[in-house]
């Protein structure tokens, strides 16, 4: 469904005793043990501060960027901008083109209630795209191949609020991002202001590589683990 509307403890000797055995080394157990919790929560601090700067890693506007479908709503804000042409924003994602918006219509809100019920599933892709009513061509977001000039047309700025995910779109509306025949004073193209929308909701962006630092840590405490059960099996 799509709506329109004008807005936007204890003890340390029982902890001891707990490991009492004969045979056992009580210094290196305890050493060990305490290695292992130290790098525990090292990694485990690292794993949950990088989930975090993950949501917030797309501070600036990123060519070519895509944005998928996290499931539940979405909002479209129409964002002031500054063109001679006339845009129609479309999500290309379902089975049919569903239009949403004018660039012109600044200020306009349309809510997508459920984008399952329009044939979108959850971790599809969300293809936005512009048609240019002055010379009928057609622009997506994302990488370059997904346009008939290979070039990209839109950048998006990503980041989290309390409502979801936040994407700021804004597309470049010439073909190749030149004016084809004229030269004129004082402008530069592509300057990625010719249509510009505001998503919010259950978006996110595709999954990113864990970083190396983690896997080396990741690798190192799998060591550390190795060697006291070695020592432990050797007692």
């Amino acid at each position: 469904m799509i709506t329109y509307c004008n807005h936007v403890s204890p003890t340390f000797g029982s902890y001891l005793a707990s490991f009492h055995a004969p045979g056992k080394d009580y210094g290196y157990l305890m050493t060990t043990k305490t290695t292992l919790a130290r790098a525990g929560f090292i990694l485990g601090a690292l794993i949950i501060s990088s989930v975090i700067g993950l949501k917030h890693t797309f501070a600036s506007p990123i060519l070519g960027q895509k944005i998928y479908y996290e499931g539940g709503s979405i909002q479209v804000t129409v964002l002031p901008y500054d063109a001679s042409y006339t845009s129609a924003l479309y999500l290309f994602s379902t089975p049919s083109p569903l239009f949403i918006a004018y660039n012109t219509d600044v200020g306009k809100v349309v809510q997508i209630n459920n984008l399952q019920s329009l044939g979108v599933p959850v971790g599809a892709e969300l293809v936005f795209g512009i048609i240019v009513n002055n010379t009928g061509n057609e622009f997506v977001i994302g990488p370059a191949s997904g346009n008939s000039d290979n070039f990209v047309h839109a950048e998006v700025d990503y980041s989290q609020s309390s409502a979801g995910g936040v994407a700021n779109i804004s597309f470049e509306d010439l073909a190749s991002g030149i004016i084809q025949g004229l030269a004129v004073t004082g402008v530069s193209e592509p300057d990625y202001n010719d249509a510009n929308f505001q998503i919010i909701g259950g978006i996110g962006l595709a999954a990113i590589p864990e970083p190396m630092s983690l896997i080396l840590l990741g690798v190192g405490l799998a060591a550390v683990v190795g060697v006291y059960y070695r020592k432990r099996d050797d007692s």
